[in-house]
This record gives structure tokens, sequence and C-alpha cells, in this order.
């Protein structure tokens, strides 16, 4: 029975067969205004799914991340982290200080189903393109605001990044290995996952318009998501003590951590059961702990001073073994551990390719590359990866003629006019050096023929 659940489930979750499927999110259109990652990442998510999104950028700028890169490294004239968070989008540049610009996004935003932006409390509603107009024009809209504090409250003007929002969530203080260290999470947590909270309260919303046909606005701050994702905000005031920064170590389970091996490569050992803590003292060959009444229940092991002691024990056998002597122990005797995975190796990891969380693509402009999947497995509507990004402005004529019903004519005076545009002459902006421009055919699109 289970050999036929599970050739069941290696059926129907065949990511060979994806691009057959039905889209989730196929229909919807998303009107993109957001910059940076925030934003962003609600608008990826969506696109993953099927959405249609337009991103609307500034004409020779773009969006600042563009040319945003860790140590300023590119990957074929491209940030690689603005290509992940802004995968199968269209791209419009509309100058939104021109009267007649903002009367465009008006006209996209009539035609949407969402629209998302992150600029500061108040400043999209001061360009005339905010809620209160959007949704006179378009009552069933979905439109999500972005920001670290929100469009009302003391401190809705504060400015905030993923640094602030760490710190201002108290998700950095609970970081580091006790006292008075605390760390950052790495990356930009405070972007990511907010982020995707952000979606999931899009479709939430869409949800509800789908019984009811009302829109709504969203207001969404980067520090009470963040507070959400932190589980233990409220100790203090239910325990009456501090929770102490608690480093590698899970404080609901002994032993636990992070350990180097003797071959100086890392592994992360959690023991959560009697039995788990038994079959880890077997692979130790500690049968004298087995009996010792520090150890023998997980109450007893989770008392600070035995917890600290069995951590020790723990520590000193792994730096004994090999990664491989420990993983090979865990899978024979029948408790958790695994590799302290670095990118090279979660590149090359084939259990990762298979699943999709990992997902080899083959750009029309960019060409190959290897890209974060969602890492959920939908049966009958999976996501996929259909396009890469794409230069300021390089969707122009597609959607204002297809969507808009704009002549070339008409285009070409608001070029003149400076009201649309493209992109600058920076790399993350412009087109990769060796692509011939001339012979893309969305970007010369002129006769509103779909693809």
């Amino acid at each position: 029975m289970t050999e036929d659940y599970f050739s069941f489930t290696d059926k129907i979750f065949d990511r060979s067969g994806n691009f057959e499927k039905p889209e989730a999110l196929e229909g919807i259109r998303v009107l993109d205004l957001a910059h940076v990652i925030f934003g962003p990442v609600i608008s990826k998510w969506l696109a993953l799914y099927g959405a249609e999104v337009i991103k609307v950028e500034e004409p020779e700028e773009g969006d600042p991340w563009r040319t945003a890169s860790y140590w300023a490294k590119y990957w074929k004239d491209s940030a690689p982290f603005f290509q992940s968070f802004n995968p199968n989008k269209y791209y419009v540049g509309v100058d939104l200080k021109k009267q007649k610009g903002k009367e465009l996004i008006l006209e996209l935003a009539k035609k949407s189903d969402v629209v998302v932006e992150n600029f500061r409390a108040g400043l999209v509603e001061a360009w005339g393109i905010g809620y209160t107009t959007v949704s006179k024009i378009n009552p069933r809209v979905i439109y999500i605001s972005c920001s670290g504090y929100g469009q009302w409250g003391p401190l809705r003007f504060f400015p905030s990044w993923d640094l602030i929002a760490q710190s201002m969530s108290g998700v950095a203080r609970l970081t580091g290995f006790g006292g008075n260290e605390t760390y950052k999470l790495p990356d930009y947590y405070g972007d990511f996952y907010p982020g995707l909270i952000g979606a999931i309260s899009v479709l939430a919303a869409l949800n509800h318009r789908e019984k009811t046909g009302e829109g709504q606005f969203i207001d969404m701050t980067q520090t009470e998501t963040l507070m959400r994702m932190m589980h233990n905000w409220f100790y203090m005031e239910l325990a009456g003590e501090d929770l102490k920064n608690t480093g590698n170590v899970d404080p609901s389970m002994a032993p636990s951590g992070i350990f180097k091996t003797r071959d100086e490569k890392f592994v992360a050992i959690a023991i959560a059961t009697d039995e788990q803590f038994m079959a880890l003292m077997n692979a130790m060959d500690r049968k004298d702990l087995m009996t010792d009444t520090r150890f023998m229940e997980s109450s007893m092991r989770l008392k600070e001073d035995n917890a600290d002691r069995i951590c020790a024990i723990l520590e000193e056998w792994v730096h004994s073994k090999t990664e491989s002597e420990i993983i090979e122990s865990a899978k024979e005797k029948g408790f958790a551990a695994a590799p302290v995975m670095d990118d090279l190796r979660m590149f090359n990891d084939e259990w990762r390719r298979e699943r999709g969380s990992l997902v080899h693509f083959e750009d029309d402009m960019y060409g190959k590359g290897t890209w974060p999947g969602t890492g959920v497995a939908l049966q009958k509507t999976p996501e996929r990866f259909k396009s890469l990004s794409r230069p300021v402005g390089y969707h122009n004529h597609y959607i204002f003629q297809t969507l808009l019903g704009l002549s070339k004519e008409e285009l070409t005076k608001l070029e003149k006019d400076h009201v649309i545009g493209y992109w600058g002459n920076r790399v993350g902006q412009k087109p990769p050096d060796y692509y011939d421009m001339e012979k893309d055919p969305i970007f010369n699109f002129e006769r509103g023929e779909r693809r």
C-alpha cells in the first residue's frame, strides 16, 4: 500500500508536466508600483502562480534594486537579487511626476485586480494614485500599501529598512549567544517574510471579493509582521523574566545545537523525545547516560545546568567524528541530524532539484540559470518560471497597446514628451551587452498581437 502511495505522489507531482497544467491565479492582474524588496516580493509570489504582474518603474532610473548586489557582483549585466524578486513580470517605464504619467497609471489600475505599493506612508496618495483615488474608479480593487509602521499611528512617517524592522520587532533581540550580544538575521529576512504574508493577505482579500464583489485596502507593516514570526515576544509579560538569547540551541530540546566536526564542518543535532535521546546515546556508546537521572527524561534534560552538560558531552563527541560519520550514525540509530549546507552544496543537491526547490530555467534574454522555486508542490496548479526580469520600459509598447489600446503614434508622442521611457546606461537597468534588442519581438511590438 505504501509503495502504491509513493507511486501516486511521484506521478501527480512530476514537474515535467507543469507547463501543461493551468495556473492558479490566471486572469488576476497586478499593478506593481513597488520597489526594492518588500513590495516586489509580494507580487513575485503572485506572478509565480500565474498572475499578470505589470511592474512600473521610473524611466532612466528604474527600481533601485536593479543596481544593488552583494559586493557589486553582477550576473550577465544584472543583479541576481533583482532577478530573484521579479520573475514573470511585465516592465513599463512611466514618469509619475507628469500628469499624463499618472493618468496612465490610473488607466492600468482601473483594469487591475490588485495594486501593490511600498513607498513612504501617504506618498502615493499625495501623488494622486493612492487607494482613495483608485477605489473610486475601481471599487473591486485590492490595494496593499506596505511600509515600516503602517498608514496610521504615531510612527507612520518613520523610515524603515530590513535592519530597522528586525530591531524594532524584537527579532534581533533574541539572536546571539547570551549576554549583550545580538545579531541581525542574514540577508533581508525583514523583507522576505513580510512579503510572503503580504501575498497571503492579498489572496484572502481576493477570496472575500469572490464572495462579495467588494475590494478593500490592506495596510501592511514590516514590524508588526515580524513580531508575529517571533511567537515568544509575550514571554516576559507572562513569565516575569527575560527570555535569554539561545544561540544555536533549541530551548525546547536537549541536547540540541550546531557543532563542529573533526573534518571542520558543521552538523545540527536536535533531540526532541526520550526515544531519540536513547538512540543518540547508543550511537555515542554512552549507555551510562541512559540511566543518569539528570538526562533520562526530557523535562530533566531541559533544566539549564543539565542541558549545558549534555550539550557539552555531545559537542565533544561530534568533534571526534566526521560529518559523514555523524549523518550515517543518525540514519542508522534514528536521531535527527543534518549537515549545515552552504550555497554550493544546496545548488548541487539532487533532492532540491527533483522537488523544484531549485528550478533550472533557460530565459530568452539571459540564458540558463538556476533559481529558487516556491518550495510548495501543488498537484493541479503548480508555480512556474516563464521569464526573468527585463530592462526598464521593455514592455511599454506591448502593455500600452494591448491593454490600453494606445496607437504607435500615441506612444511615440508619450516618449517624445518623456512621459514613458526606458533604461539608463547602468548595469542592471539596461539589456545585457550581448543581447540584440533590435531583434526582440516584444520590445519592438507594434501590431497589438499577443505572444
